[in-house]
């Protein structure tokens, strides 16, 4: 290895280590290598290492956050989809496509339809009591405007909610509102590969695809004996 090659390369890498994040030190480091290699014939760049890039951090509401930004929300319709999605742990979009004949309302069940095929998806998911006296009200509250839909006139969801995390300081979306839900069910001993299931997705260890029973009935009683609450 060539010392001032490598020395050189080594006062040009530092700034950016220190500065940008490991993605990008890295793509400069793999750059360096080819350069090296292919047009200066030196492997002075080759003991210079990829970093692996951290995990983000991610930082679930508390309850009482989550209670305040609840009770900021202007009308039923809102309250009941924060608690489907709290909940349930399902994505954004298949709680807003959901029709009610996907909804098996005694058992408070329901298996999202995948928009590209306009099949039932194999995983089901579960709301609360929380979430099913919310939608009762909003039923009350929507009257005759309910068609199909489990829920109607969501194209602002997105806004009202931007709106009610600055309004109270605190960041809620349907996507921390999954995370949360995954975090909850964590720590309330429900094993990773059921709330795997209930968010809709397939299992990737040996035990989860093949050992695993994944029947409503089961999946039923993992779900009650939880004891979810998102607000309580």
């Amino acid at each position: 290895m060539n010392v001032e090659e490598a020395s050189s390369i080594r006062g040009f890498l530092l700034p950016i280590k220190e500065s940008q994040k490991a993605n990008t030190y890295s793509n400069y480091v793999k750059s360096l290598r080819v350069f090296c290699r292919e047009y200066l014939k030196s492997d002075a760049a080759k003991s210079f290492k990829i970093l692996k890039p951290q995990l983000p951090y991610v930082k679930v509401p508390s309850k009482a956050e989550l209670k305040m930004f609840y009770d900021e929300l202007p009308s039923w319709r809102e309250k009941a989809l924060f608690l489907f999605w709290a909940s349930s742990g399902r994505r954004r979009d298949e709680l807003l496509y959901l029709n009610k004949d996907d909804v098996d309302f005694k058992q408070r069940m329901f298996a999202p339809l995948d928009k590209e095929t306009g099949t039932k998806n194999v995983w089901y998911s579960f709301y609360n009591s929380e979430a099913e006296e919310a939608y009762l009200k909003y039923q009350q509250e929507a009257g005759d405007k309910l068609n199909g839909k489990l829920f109607e006139g969501t194209s602002h969801i997105n806004g009202i909610f931007r709106e009610t995390s600055e309004r109270v300081g605190v960041k809620v979306s349907p996507q921390v509102l999954r995370e949360w839900f995954c975090q909850a069910m964590g720590e309330l001993k429900v094993p990773d590969r059921f709330v795997d299931s209930y968010c809709g997705r397939v299992p990737q260890n040996v035990l989860g695809q093949r050992y695993t029973d994944y029947s409503p009935q089961k999946l039923r009683q993992i779900y009650q004996s939880a004891d979810l609450k998102v607000l309580g």
